[in-house]
């Protein structure tokens, strides 16, 4: 028998589902529009058309009035003509951790919709929301038994295990692009380095790092800090190595060390400045493949 909560999570589902029909359709629209700019422009200058897909920073639900709220939001601004994106990511998405089926599913179906392209390279924001959270703290070991070096803070095994499980996700996502749009480059990102605050989203989600910190004997914030860092220039290496590797066509944008203190929101997230400085990271690795279409 279906209880409150049962009925509270599908119709939060429901309306995942309508965004996304909505943000479809508006999509293929604009990609009608812009087809028929061009032939009255005679070859006139075609704009990227990009799918986005991953986790809240590419779909943060908090609106701001003067940047944009999210990276794919910075990105539909910026440039001449301004791409095309379809979102497919969407916060509160329980599917938007990695690839997962329905996830998996959906982007599928979206590549294989003529109407909504062609695409001309898929963009994806994962990895992180399997490594913090409450789970955050598999991957620390107890201060004491670091005897407080931080340097000795992390559990290296268990970590790797879990990135082994976030790379085996990314290799999934280049076979689907291999299989559905083999034209298409990936663009992927390792973050930034967040930081342990505890500030967590408008009181509605997080935090995400100090609570495991604090759990496992890190309560101070350069320790923390540090902790944090090294995880994110590990994920880092891994994306690294999958873009080395020709097969992949996977571009790496380089975001680490791009947000100043003041750019962030929360632990987790940037502010709408910050992530306007992300995005024109983006934009940069667009155009440097694709020249004069961004």
């Amino acid at each position: 028998m279906a209880g409150p909560a049962n009925n509270l999570y599908e119709r939060w589902q429901e309306q995942i589902q309508q965004d996304l029909k909505a943000r479809i359709k508006a999509h293929q629209h604009a990609v009608l529009q812009a087809k028929a700019l061009q032939a009255r422009q005679a070859g006139g200058p075609r704009p990227l058309i990009l799918l986005g897909d991953g986790d809240s920073w590419f779909d943060y639900p908090l609106p701001n009035p003067v940047h944009a709220s999210d990276v794919l939001e910075a990105l539909r601004t910026t440039g001449t003509p301004a791409p095309l994106i379809l979102k497919l990511a969407h916060y509160g998405d329980a599917t938007t951790t990695l690839l997962g089926v329905t996830q998996r599913n959906r982007l599928i179906a979206q590549l294989q919709d003529p109407a909504n392209g062609p695409v001309d390279a898929i963009l994806f924001s994962g990895g992180g929301n399997d490594v913090v959270g409450d789970q955050f703290r598999f991957w620390l070991n107890d201060a004491s038994a670091a005897r407080s070096d931080p340097a000795r803070g992390i559990n290296v095994q268990r970590l790797g295990y879990i990135f082994g499980v976030v790379e085996s996700a990314y290799l999934d996502l280049i076979r689907i692009r291999d299989e559905f749009a083999p034209h298409a480059p990936i663009f992927v990102h390792g973050y930034d380095f967040a930081l342990p605050t505890g500030i967590s989203a408008c009181r509605l989600a997080g935090p995400w790092l100090r609570p495991s910190l604090v759990d496992r004997g890190w309560p101070d914030f350069a320790p923390g800090s540090l902790i944090v860092k090294t995880i994110l220039v590990r994920f880092h290496a891994m994306l690294l190595r999958l873009a080395s590797d020709p097969v992949h066509d996977m571009v790496l944008v380089e975001t680490q060390g791009t947000l100043a203190p003041g750019d962030w929101a929360n632990e987790l997230h940037p502010t709408g400045a910050g992530f306007a400085k992300i995005g024109a990271r983006f934009r940069s690795a667009l155009a440097a493949r694709f020249p004069d279409r961004i």
